[in-house]
């Protein structure tokens, strides 16, 4: 008995090579932009990250006396960053102590790496400015 290959056969083979084929070049797109979006989302993580830690800072810096201390537990409040696989190192950059105008100011680095890094861009250093009024100031004698 002879076997006979009927045509709708080689139809729907080429049908199965046509939907791997676009399988595979959907894949190839959505996997690059999945990938981008998880570093996006460590991106805006690592942003909000500093600015609160640059909150913090600032928080403790405004109540000292002199600008000597508000830089010293500024950066004491930042020591205790708890480092990360992202976050791989956090710095106070800057700290103004300025009792005429009332209030301190601090900056903050924050050097996040990608978690899925591209070339030349594998490590994004975010920095923050935070401005506190001063609630420690020494009164008039």
């Amino acid at each position: 008995m002879k076997v006979r290959h009927r045509k709708g056969d080689k139809r729907r083979s080429r049908r199965r090579g046509q939907s791997l084929v676009e399988t595979l070049v959907g894949l190839s797109i959505l996997i690059p932009l999945a990938l981008f979006a998880v570093d996006i989302v460590a991106l805006i993580n690592g942003s909000h990250l500093n600015e609160e830690w640059a909150e913090t800072a600032a928080k403790a810096a405004a109540r000292q006396n002199d600008s000597r201390m508000a830089r010293e537990i500024a950066e004491q409040a930042i020591m205790q960053v708890p480092l990360s696989a992202v976050v791989q190192s956090v710095r106070v950059d800057e700290v103004k102590f300025d009792p005429t105008e009332g209030h301190v100011r601090v900056t903050t680095l924050m050097d996040v790496k990608l978690p899925i890094s591209f070339p030349n861009f594998e490590v994004v250093t975010f920095r923050h400015e935070s401005i506190q009024p001063i609630v420690s100031t020494r009164a008039p004698i």
